[in-house]
């Protein structure tokens, strides 16, 4: 006979599942005060991966890299605020590097990590040798890239004719798409502009992480320092450069998520940031809902970024505004972030504690 409550009987992947059901849950209500069909709307937002293809797939890929952005200095204690600036930096960065080095995107490449790190290792060094609080520095550090990242676009980077644009990616230092003619009859009817090859790029992203985190030795390293950084620290491990190092790594990874964004996708930058804005800080919860495993962080990437694409069918279908669409998705991402996030509190090993003993 099962014991209360069900998700916690089912561990981890239970709380995850009955999360995300309260989070639909919870859309649907905000749906049917909107005066739309609760029902037919959730299943629009569940199966918008089919009508949107493409912006499913690019912002569940861009999703994956600010989510790690986040995970990674977690384990460590440190809440990075700042995938979001540093995805902005790595997006400027590889513009820049794009314009000036014009025949292959991997200078471009390489100035995001660059740019996204050397914030990221800024923010690590602020509280390792000065005690300034991370989350405090990296708000800051987002609005510095913020306004900074806008000036640049308005005063040195705009495109002559489309003065509130920037400059293109030149074609050949684009991450190119497969063309929809090669790929297979399933996908080739549902992808008429193609499939993004940053797709691939961030899904071995994550499986390196996971690699390195899981299977080497300097992951076991991190993986000791942050469960216990003094064991760590007494048996030889330099906790403070792990800590400096995930910072660094972090920023590494949200810089080029935004050269993904840049290089694969949009190609420019608008004056208003409106194509960059937000991914930093939807990868808090993607990376809470993916229980901070690089592999979790897909499947809850695929999930958030299906919501992006269903924000969009159902303004069409519900006749909605855009507004209320955001609010159903903020709904329910913050109610299954919410929730995930339980099992860092020690709530369900405590009703877990009282359902054995009333079992």
């Amino acid at each position: 006979m099962p014991r209360l409550p069900v998700a916690i009987g089912l561990g981890d992947a239970g709380l995850t599942l009955a999360a995300v059901a309260l989070g639909l849950a919870a859309g649907a209500i905000v749906l049917a005060l909107g005066g739309a069909d609760p029902l037919r709307g959730v299943a629009d937002i569940l199966l918008s991966f089919i009508y949107y293809p493409e912006i499913f797939l690019v912002r569940s890929s861009i999703l994956v890299m600010t989510a790690l952005a986040f995970a990674i200095p977690l384990r460590m204690g440190f809440f990075n605020i700042g995938a979001e600036g540093q995805l902005y930096a790595g997006a400027a960065a590889a513009l820049v590097a794009a314009l000036a080095l014009p025949h292959t995107p991997l200078p471009a490449l390489v100035a995001a990590a660059v740019a996204g790190g050397l914030m990221g290792l800024f923010a690590g060094l602020l509280r390792v040798k000065l005690n300034i609080n991370e989350v405090l520095s990296t708000i800051m550090l987002n609005w510095i890239a913020f306004w900074s990242l806008r000036y640049i676009v308005v005063e040195y980077l705009a495109d002559p004719v489309y003065s509130h644009l920037t400059l293109e990616v030149p074609l050949e230092a684009r991450i190119p798409w497969i063309p929809s003619e090669l790929l297979p009859p399933p996908l080739k009817e549902h992808l008429r502009s193609g499939f993004p090859m940053i797709v691939f790029v961030s899904l071995v992203t994550a499986l390196t992480a996971w690699a390195i985190i899981y299977k080497t030795v300097p992951g076991l390293r991190y993986r000791f320092a942050g469960a216990n950084e003094y064991a760590a620290a007494s048996r030889g491990v330099a906790v403070e450069r792990v800590k400096l190092a995930s910072m660094a790594a972090a920023g590494v990874l949200a810089g080029l998520g935004g050269a993904l964004l840049i290089l694969g996708h949009s190609y420019r930058i608008d004056s208003t940031l409106s194509g960059l804005f937000g991914y930093g800080f939807e990868g808090i919860g993607v990376a809470l809902i993916g229980r901070n495993n690089p592999l979790g962080i897909v499947a809850a990437s695929l999930f958030v970024g299906d919501l992006a694409s269903g924000s969009e069918r159902i303004q069409v279908t519900a006749r909605i505004p855009a507004e209320l669409a955001d609010v159903v998705n903020g709904s329910i991402i913050f109610t299954v972030a919410a929730l995930s996030g339980l099992r860092y509190t020690g709530v369900p090993r405590r009703l877990s504690s009282i359902a054995g003993r009333l079992g």
